[in-house]
This record gives C-alpha cells, sequence and structure tokens, in this order.
C-alpha cells in the first residue's frame, strides 16, 4: 500500500508546485511590464530635460536605457512581491475562516468608531497634522479591533446567527505522544498524515526535556522524535509550522495543545487516549496513529507463530516482555527465561484495549524426536 500512496503523493506535490511557479511567474512578468513602463517613460522625460535637441536621438536613448532599467529591476522587484504573496497566502491558508469574519467584523466596527469619534480634528486649522493624528489613531484602531474581533468570534458570530466552528484545510497540531512515535515519520512518508504540521514551542520543551531525561530509554525516545521532525523538515515531506503563543493561563501542556487546535480550527495527531477524549469532546477532530497502525497492521489469530525478543520481565510471574515492529507489547507466558534474546511463539489471544494490540503468547515448544519421525514419514 505504502508503495502505491508515496509515488502519488510525490505527483500531486510536484503539480501544486508546478501550479505556484506557474502563477509566481505570470505575476513577476506582469509587475516587470509595469516597472518597465514607468522607467521607460521616466527615462523619456529625464533625457527630454537634458538634451536641448528634442528631435534628437539621445531622447529615443534615454527611453530605451530606462526600460533596460526596468526589465532588471522589474525583474527583482516582482520576485520579492511574489515571494511576500506566496507567504501571505500560506498563513491566510492557515488561518481559520471564523477569524477572518469575525476579525474583519471587529475591524469595521473599530473604524466607524474612530471615524465618531475623531471627526472633530477634520475642523482643525492645522489639517495636516489633523489628518496624521487621525491616521495613526485609526490604524490602532482597527489593529485592536481586529484583535478583539478574533478573541470574541464565538461571541461576535453567534449574534449574526453564524456558527463559529470551522476547520483549517489539513491543519494539523502535533502532540508530544505523537513525536515520540516512530510511526509519525512513515504515515507522512506514505501520506497518510498531510498538510501542515503545527508545533508548539511547550511541546518542543516537553520533548527537549525527554531527550535529556536520566532513564536511556526515555532518551532515546526523545532523541528519535527531534531526529524525525528534522528529517521531515529535511525531505521536505510536510510544511512544519511553529507557532509562538505559550497560553500562560493554562498550566497542562494537553490543555495547551486543545486550546491551538481549537483557536486555530485544526486537528490534534496524538496518541494520548485521555487527550484525545477531552479534544473530541470539544468538537475537535483527532487523529490517533493507534487507530491508523490497527486499521493497517496485520491482523493476528490465535495458533499462529511469530519471532519476538523479549527484552523484559512481565509483571505476572514467569512471563516475558516483547515487542513488535509496529509497538504491540507480546507478553510470553513462560518466557521470563528468555530474556534478552528472540524466540519463537505461538499466539493464544489478541486483546484490543484503548491504548493498542496486546498478544498473549507462549514459547514454541520444541519438537521431541517422535514428533520428528512422524513428520519425516
Amino acid at each position: 500500500m505504502g508503495e502505491d500512496v508515496t509515488p502519488m503523493n510525490e505527483r500531486q506535490r510536484v503539480r501544486a508546485r508546478d501550479r505556484d511557479w506557474s502563477r509566481g511567474s505570470v505575476l513577476v512578468e506582469l509587475v516587470r511590464l509595469v516597472v518597465v513602463a514607468f522607467c521607460t517613460a521616466a527615462g523619456y522625460r529625464v533625457a527630454q530635460g537634458i538634451v536641448s535637441d528634442q528631435h534628437s536621438g539621445r531622447i529615443v536613448l534615454g527611453a530605451v536605457m530606462g526600460s533596460l532599467f526596468g526589465y532588471v529591476a522589474g525583474g527583482i522587484i516582482g520576485r520579492s512581491i511574489a515571494t511576500l504573496v506566496g507567504a501571505a497566502e500560506r498563513r491566510i491558508a492557515a488561518v481559520p475562516g471564523a477569524d477572518i469574519v469575525a476579525g474583519s467584523m471587529g475591524t469595521i466596527a473599530a473604524l466607524v468608531i474612530g471615524l465618531l469619534v475623531g471627526w472633530p480634528l477634520l475642523f482643525v486649522p492645522q489639517r495636516d497634522v489633523a489628518l496624521t493624528i487621525l491616521g495613526f489613531v485609526l490604524v490602532v484602531l482597527a489593529f485592536l479591533g481586529f484583535q478583539a474581533g478574533v478573541a470574541k468570534r464565538e461571541d461576535i458570530l453567534q449574534l449574526f446567527g453564524l456558527s463559529f466552528r470551522t476547520r483549517a484545510s489539513d491543519l494539523r497540531v502535533l502532540d508530544t505522544s505523537a513525536i515520540l512515535d516512530s510511526r509519525l515519520l512513515d504515515c507522512v512518508r506514505s501520506g497518510i498524515i498531510r498538510g501542515t504540521l503545527l508545533i508548539a514551542p511547550f511541546v518542543l520543551e516537553e520533548v527537549h526535556a525527554i531527550a535529556d531525561s536520566s532513564d536511556q530509554v526515555r532518551r532515546n525516545r526523545g532523541k528519535r522524535g527531534l531526529e524525525m521532525l528534522a528529517a521531515m523538515r529535511r525531505e521536505k515531506l510536510a510544511e512544519l509550522r511553529t507557532v509562538d503563543k505559550l497560553y500562560p493561563e493554562f498550566a497542562e501542556v494537553d490543555a495547551k495543545v486543545v486550546a491551538l487546535a481549537r483557536e486555530r480550527g485544526a486537528s490534534i495527531v496524538t496518541n494520548d487516549v485521555a487527550l484525545g477524549r477531552i479534544a473530541e469532546i470539544q468538537g475537535i477532530e483527532v487523529l490517533s496513529l493507534n487507530a491508523l497502525a490497527e486499521t493497517l497492521r496485520q491482523p493476528l489469530a490465535p495458533g499462529e507463530e511469530l519471532r519476538v525478543g523479549i527484552t523484559k520481565e512481565g509483571r505476572e510471574a514467569n512471563q516475558g516482555i516483547g515487542y513488535l515492529e509496529d509497538g504491540s507489547m507480546v507478553v510470553v507466558v513462560g518466557g521470563v527465561g528468555l530474556i534478552g534474546s528472540s524466540a519463537d511463539v505461538v499466539v493464544t489471544s489478541v486483546v484490543q484495549t484503548s491504548g493498542g494490540r496486546m498478544v498473549f503468547a507462549r514459547p514454541v515448544e520444541p519438537e521431541t524426536p517422535a514428533q520428528e519421525d512422524l513428520r519425516g514419514a
């Protein structure tokens, strides 16, 4: 399945990149055309002012020099504008529609209030000073109005009978548990998880703390999570975007993650069952790596044999614990003597829990000489 999805995902990225390049090229050429026309006219006017003979060919030369300068300068200006427009499009795409509508309403209301309060300034004799002050006041009020509209978007939209439940397309918030899960990189590479991935500073701090832990297992998981983020950014598998808000009003990281997802209209990628339930109660979409892996993993049935490395002792007596490649825990009854080695086991039962799949097994009993003779016969 992964072999079919990955090329398709790559083709989609190539087509999107070609479309962006085509649109950017058109914008650059339009800006260049305007700049060339302006510089040609400016060169012609400058040459007219310098040359005394209005019929001299130097005036035409001035226009040509102006057009050449405009061609070079227009390309530079056009590419700069295309870059700014592309960045603005990406930022706008990440903003929920509810924020834009509510913020616009707040801006309009603030401008109306500013004009009503500041109109006496129009009668001040020093018109230039009055217009400067009024313009400054309107700009500040517009900014404050937009921020107030976004902060109170639920109340504002409900006044007009509108729903404030909007989602930004393909916007995901990564939780700490998702970053620590090695399956995240595989899901992104295969295209199962796509779009823009938001990484909050408080989540990164928690991952860094785990990577610096004195416990070797936790330290390795933290380092592997940071390496996966670096690989996704390096290979450009998805757009990773960091956010600046810290949400100091919340003490727990989980509450901050929910607040970020709710504010941006994004979904949450997590393996934390409790966090997932809290988010779903608040109407936030949750992508569980455990659920995705459970959908794609090969089913196991009692009686199947498999090989597993037994790494530690279980809770019950005479139990050994091992893990499959997909992270499933294998409890080997009678496997305490096999700790530190790989052994062939036979599945006795499979239990599905909220945290994933748990497999119970027992070591494969070696065949007796009589059984070997019977199989040979």
